[in-house]
């Protein structure tokens, strides 16, 4: 991966953090996210590009020798367990750089731990141009984010839920998808390549 790639990715970085920075304010009545919450980090595939990985590199050479070693035995085995699950499902697991409920490389974190905790909608039907609002499904489960809000039935936002809870600003979905921000934005705007995508502990 090519130098100047990652001198184009903290550029990125820096423009699509204003844009969701701004969004998590405008929905900060129905964001829990709080320092120790790691629900996130407890439970993924954690998609991750070549160049994503190359910067979160970065991070962990600047960490405490102390640190670096509980990652690398975190990795080893969650390595074990891959190999004794490869069952054709998806491995899911604990990221390996969650240290104390807290992200040891969060300035480096990827775009996907970024966007997380904001809805976000995703085209259902390209050919009827439909889409589906899609929440953290990790926070619903615990009652926080947009769970006083969401309908889980009917899969969207409720109108009802909305007037009941005296809020000031309506629920809203973003088009922040992985695709989204590295396609149509980081690929085709700002020329950046993002290498092939694969879950993180393939990477590690």
């Amino acid at each position: 991966m090519k130098e100047n790639q990652i001198e184009k990715y903290c550029q990125f970085i820096r423009v699509i953090m204003e844009r969701i920075n701004s969004h998590f304010d405008d929905q900060k009545e129905y964001i829990k996210c709080r320092e120790g919450c790691s629900l996130c980090c407890q439970n993924g595939e954690y998609p991750c590009s070549e160049l994503e990985f190359e910067f979160l590199k970065i991070g962990f050479m600047s960490l405490e020798h102390n640190i670096q070693k509980i990652i690398v035995e975190k990795v080893e085995k969650l390595k074990q367990q891959q190999v004794l699950c490869n069952n054709g499902e998806k491995f899911i697991y604990e990221c390996p750089f969650l240290i104390d409920n807290k992200c040891s490389v969060y300035k480096f974190r990827m775009i996907i731990c970024r966007t997380f905790g904001l809805s976000y909608f995703t085209l259902a039907d390209k050919q009827k141009g439909s889409n589906i609002i899609k929440v953290p499904f990790c926070c619903m489960q615990n009652g926080l984010n947009y769970s006083e809000v969401y309908d889980v039935e009917k899969n969207t936002f409720s109108n009802e839920k909305f007037k009941k809870g005296n809020f000031k600003k309506e629920p809203m979905a973003y088009n922040l998808s992985n695709d989204f921000l590295m396609e149509k934005f980081g690929k085709e705007i700002m020329d950046i390549d993002f290498g092939e995508i694969k879950p993180l502990i393939d990477w590690l």
